[in-house]
């Protein structure tokens, strides 16, 4: 994980090197009780309400949080980047 301050925001960013976020399913994440499941694992180990619950409180805050896939120079997914930008009080 990674900080950062610009603009009067502090950016959280995390990196994992997972699989990566399905294409097109990188807002869909975030709904309550959606869950990619990862081949062979078995059903009922992931709520879905990780991710969801993690979006709340940042927002609640006046703040984001994204999720993009991370890529290597040829293009290949390297894992998944999530971003929480938070505004500084002042």
């Amino acid at each position: 994980a990674t900080a950062s301050s610009h603009n009067d925001n502090v950016y959280i960013t995390i990196d994992d090197e997972g699989p990566g976020i399905p294409p097109g399913k990188e807002e869909k994440i975030f709904e309550r009780f959606y869950s990619e499941r990862p081949e062979g694992d078995a059903f009922g180990n992931n709520s879905g309400l990780g991710l969801n619950i993690s979006k709340q409180i940042v927002e609640a805050q006046g703040g984001t949080l994204v999720a993009e896939n991370r890529v290597d120079a040829a293009g290949k997914v390297t894992g998944a980047r999530f971003t929480i930008c938070l505004p500084i009080d002042g």
